[in-house]
């Protein structure tokens, strides 16, 4: 999983903002894992062009594209998900559903095959 970086347009002493794919939370440049959702950052992606690399690659902005998108005195929004990636975690409460729906499935066939 990668964390998205956004840094600020003019680069004029800002820091880079970064924030988790998984769940939109800003996190420290040398965060390895996020500290609302706990998702473990392998890398950093740029959201622009979707360069991987390490943080340190992403110091001064996309070392390929140069990409940086935080308004200078503003919050930078989280970055929304591509389609086609992984949501994240299954709710627990969808397994629980899962197993319900199987028992009395299981009870069905019992009944019906006595």
């Amino acid at each position: 999983m990668a964390r998205n970086f956004k840094g600020s347009p003019n680069m004029v002493k800002r820091k880079p903002k970064f924030f988790c794919d998984n769940c939109g939370a800003q996190v420290d440049m040398a965060a390895k894992s996020c500290p609302r959702c706990g998702r473990f950052f392998a890398s950093v992606r740029c959201p622009k062009c979707g360069y991987t690399g390490g943080d340190q690659d992403f110091a001064r902005g996309c070392p390929k594209c140069g990409y940086s998108a935080a308004v200078p005195g503003g919050n930078a929004a989280p970055p929304r998900r591509r389609a086609g990636e992984p949501a994240g975690p299954v709710p627990v409460w969808l397994y629980f559903f899962a197993a319900l729906a199987l028992m009395l499935a299981g009870m069905l066939l019992y009944h019906a095959l006595r």
